[in-house]
């Protein structure tokens, strides 16, 4: 299932009532990192549009010479449809700074421990082949117009930028590793605490 606003939005809304306004400032700050910004006229129709589907309610504040207030909610519809994206299978853009997993990850919360363990493992493992094809490629310029001390530094130029995108997908992959090792960690703690209990 592909990610849309509207499911950004329901994230959200999980944790606070918001307005139309606050889902915009929080787009343009912390949610830079994790989406791209969006106008706040869709913003705005996304909310119609989700109020109209039954994802969100609001509540109207009342405001003095200005225009009332709407304050968005989660309903029960909307916390389902964002349960059933963080339940549907992992998308696997070839750029790995455009896959989703690191929003299922701070919304897992909600699901199942092992459905985002799963998802975790299938993202290193899509990952670690695309290494394993990609990597060691013969990178080469090959040029008929440069002369050759122009193509020595362009080619110097091309190998410091695949040095840098290997070593930022290396961190990735890493900090991948590192969060797994935390969930897995989770698991195991609920085992524990589980066999523990009086059955």
């Amino acid at each position: 299932m592909k990610m849309k606003l509207e499911h950004y939005i329901l994230a959200l809304l999980i944790i606070n009532p918001r307005t139309g306004y606050d889902i915009k400032k929080h787009l343009d700050t912390e949610g830079r990192f994790e989406r791209r910004r969006a106008p706040l006229s869709q913003i705005y129709n996304t909310l119609k549009r989700m109020h109209e589907n039954k994802q969100v309610t609001f509540v109207e504040e009342k405001r003095d010479g200005k225009p009332d207030l709407k304050i968005y909610s989660l309903t029960d519809e909307g916390r389902q449809l964002l349960i059933d994206y963080l339940l549907s299978p992992l998308e696997k853009p070839f750029r790995y700074n455009e896959s989703t997993i690191l929003f299922r990850i701070r919304y897992s919360f909600l699901i199942d421990t092992n459905v985002i363990i799963e998802q975790i493992k299938k993202e290193l493992d899509f990952r670690h082949k695309q290494i394993s094809k990609f990597r060691h490629r013969d990178r080469t310029i090959d040029s008929i117009y440069l002369s050759e001390d122009e193509l020595a530094l362009a080619q110097a130029i091309n190998d410091e930028i695949h040095s840098y995108g290997a070593s930022a997908m290396d961190l990735y992959l890493a900090n991948l590793e590192r969060i797994l090792a935390f969930f897995e960690s989770q698991n195991e703690q609920a085992k524990t605490v589980s066999n523990l209990e009086p059955q």
